[in-house]
Order: structure tokens, then sequence, then C-alpha cells
């Protein structure tokens, strides 16, 4: 890795092909975010652009969030309104996204009701995939993408950093909801609440907590719910 790139290995070469087509579909968006430049894929390295600033904090939260609206926004205009979250999406001829229940029907409480509501992006927002630059939010990792209801990849946000930081306000959590909203606005049915916040908050739980003491992650989330 020299000054200006970086390096993301891969274990095989199907997962680099995979993350190569989650990259090159987000780039195409052209959404309010920074996706760095792809400059070669060989094998199962990819060589990016590597973008300075610094992972986002807790106080850095309103801004990510708002970044991330606008990109689950735009990703809902342009290709998503058409889209099921109980089914798979092609995007592209070469990718097709998966629906949101599949990989995490373990997860989901038996009572969750999903169908009819508008399609966004699970992108994995834990927060060491974002990198904060002088006048960007970055998106750094391209291994995961499936549907995802509004405000569940905003949720992982929340999640992911109080198991990285710790403690954090409600009010902190409003406002990046608030954020968040503000940028879906224009989309039927998208606002997402507190309530349905915490819901997602949950699920991310159920599927984070293996992690812990891994990646960053030495806080447990029952710990530090912000509205407890």
């Amino acid at each position: 890795m020299s000054a200006t790139t970086y390096v993301k290995h891969y274990a095989s070469l199907h997962l680099a092909k995979t993350a190569r087509a989650h990259h090159d579909w987000l780039l195409r968006l052209d959404a309010p975010v920074r996706v760095p430049q792809l400059y070669e894929v060989t094998g199962t390295r990819m060589i990016l652009e590597h973008l300075e600033g610094h992972h986002p904090r807790p106080d850095d939260l309103p801004r990510v969030a708002a970044a991330l609206g606008g990109l689950h926004a735009v990703a809902n205009v342009r290709y998503l309104h058409t889209g099921r979250l109980d089914r798979p999406f092609e995007a592209t001829p070469t990718l097709t996204i998966a629906d949101f229940a599949s990989p995490r029907v373990a997860a989901l409480p038996q009572c969750f009701e999903f169908k009819g509501r508008p399609c966004a992006l699970y992108k994995d927002s834990n927060i060491r995939n974002f990198i904060l630059t002088n006048t960007h939010v970055g998106i750094i990792d391209f291994d995961d993408l499936t549907l995802a209801p509004f405000g569940y990849d905003l949720a992982k946000l929340v999640v992911s950093t109080a198991m990285t930081h710790g403690h954090m306000t409600r009010d902190l959590i409003e406002n990046a909801l608030d954020r968040y909203n503000s940028e879906t606005r224009n989309i039927a049915n998208a606002y997402c609440d507190m309530r349905q916040l915490q819901v997602y908050t949950e699920i991310h739980h159920r599927l984070t907590s293996r992690y812990l003491g891994r990646h960053g992650y030495v806080h447990r989330w029952p710990e530090f719910r912000p509205w407890l």
C-alpha cells in the first residue's frame, strides 16, 4: 500500500468479483458519499484510492447519518423503487442484490413485518467502513450489499458505534435519525421512527454480538443502549 492507494484482499476470486460489482454499482449511483476509485483488480486483490481522513467518532454520527440517508434515497429513486424486500433485485446484468430476509432469517423477530416497505440498502455501516475527509463522507468497504428497509443500515451504524466507543446519548441518536429522515423525506413510506430504529438495533445486536472482543468491538450493546 502506498500513500495514495490501499489494497483489499479477499479469500476467493468470487468474493473479489462480488466486491468489485458492488463498488462499481455504488460508484455509478453518484450519491452524496465518496466512493474511492478502483485502480486495479488482480486475482483476489482490489487496489483502491486511499481516502485521507479518519473513522467517525460518536459526535460525527449525524453527519454520517445524513450521508447514509442520501445514499439510500438516491439508490431508491434510481433503481430500487421497483424492488421488493422479499425478493432479490437484479441491479445490473452482472449484479443481483440479495433480498432482506434470507441472510437474516434466524435473527428476525417472529412478528417482524417488512413486506410492502420501500427498498433501501444494507451496506454494512460498521463505523470502521466510513472515512471522514475534509469535504465528504467516504465509504471504504464493498463486501456486503443487500436490500433493507430504510433505517436498518443506520441502526448498524448506531450499534457498531456503541460497541466501539461505549455510551452515547439518546439526543445524539435522535439527531442522527432526524438527519437521516431529512434526506429520505421524498421517498414514500421511507420515514423511520425511533421505535423502528430500536427494533433494527436489536436485530443487529443478535448478528454482531459474536464479534465482541474482535474488530474493535469492546463494549456489549445491552449495556449501552441509549434509550434505557
